[in-house]
């Protein structure tokens, strides 16, 4: 069995609010999705309420927050969704004390966590469930050999072989055993449509892999791991800080 050694505490962060952290492993991770509407030096981060808004700082390169939906009632749950300028920008979109784990930190954590990190790091609530079946061999000309399946026809799976297998609802919920509480917080796309809450969460890294793309790391409701990939710098993710 993995033993962790969570420890919870608590800082200002630079919107005045309490942040409750975890360790895992040599990290400190904030529990909670950044909610903060200024950098670090104070200067306001532009709120894009509309798609015509979002899409602008698209072609302006610069940063930009919003609420899933445009809600606010999301970005009490979940935080706001950041686009990678709001990131990368020089004025330190983390608090003080704290700064966007890169690429390699998520990897760190990863490693840490071992197999079924996805699981370890999702919430024990607010996960989609989700159903699979499929087919199973049918029991019923299991052992018949060639000869005898030319002969006489299997009224059991009408030749196919096989038989459906009975639907099964899964929970998506994690164990959360890493004190780190994802939640399916879903995204904004490049042209300002809103996708997947309830289904995905997914964490900017400071880490670009080219002028347009960056590395952010996602959960989801139907699997059990940490998925690495790489996104177009305006889509609107979460952010999740980690302790210098």
């Amino acid at each position: 069995m993995l033993m962790l050694s969570s420890v919870l505490c608590f800082t200002a962060c630079n919107n005045a609010a309490a942040q409750s952290t975890v360790k895992i492993g040599n990290q400190e991770w904030m529990t909670n999705n950044l909610n903060v509407s200024t950098f670090r030096n104070g200067d306001a981060i532009p709120e894009a309420q509309t798609s015509e808004a979002w899409e602008k700082a698209r072609e302006e390169r610069k940063p930009a927050w919003c609420y899933y939906d445009n809600d606010p009632a999301n970005g009490a749950k979940y935080g706001k969704l950041y686009n990678w300028f709001a990131v990368n920008d020089s004025r330190g979109l983390a608090p003080a004390g704290y700064h966007i784990p890169t690429d390699a930190e998520w990897t760190t954590l990863e490693n840490y966590l071992g197999n079924d990190a996805g699981n370890k790091m999702k919430s024990t609530s607010g996960w989609k469930s989700y159903t699979n079946g499929g087919s199973k061999t049918c029991l019923n000309c299991k052992g018949w050999n060639a000869e005898y399946r030319k002969k006489v026809p299997c009224h059991t799976c009408k030749d196919t072989r096989s038989v459906p297998a009975p639907t099964k609802t899964n929970p998506g919920n994690g164990t959360n055993s890493s004190g780190f509480s994802g939640l399916p917080g879903g995204n904004r796309n490049y042209d300002g449509t809103f996708d997947t809450i309830g289904n995905y969460g997914y964490w900017w890294s400071s880490t670009e892999d080219d002028t347009a793309n960056a590395w952010n790391r996602t959960l989801s409701y139907n699997y059990g791991s940490v998925n690495r990939d790489y996104n177009d710098k305006t889509a609107g993710f979460s952010v999740r800080c980690l302790r210098d």
